[in-house]
């Protein structure tokens, strides 16, 4: 099993909160994630997932809100 990274998401539903993501996946030149929110966060329901992503140049374990996805 891998080891986790803790990243901090910026902005948008989870704006203040923490993912835990396996470290290889943290080898991705802008790693990130969308995914479906615990609460639901007011998602539309046509676009239920939030996509979080880290900042070309910036670091990767801070995450941020790139909108709702389907």
């Amino acid at each position: 099993m891998s080891d986790c990274v803790t990243v901090r998401l910026i902005g948008g539903p989870c704006d203040g909160g923490t993912l835990e993501v396996p470290a290889d996946e943290m080898q991705d030149p802008e790693p990130g994630y969308d995914f479906v929110p615990e609460d639901g966060s007011g998602a539309p329901e046509e676009l239920p997932r939030v996509a979080y992503y880290a900042r070309p140049g910036e670091a990767p374990h801070v995450w941020y809100w790139r909108g709702w996805t389907c």
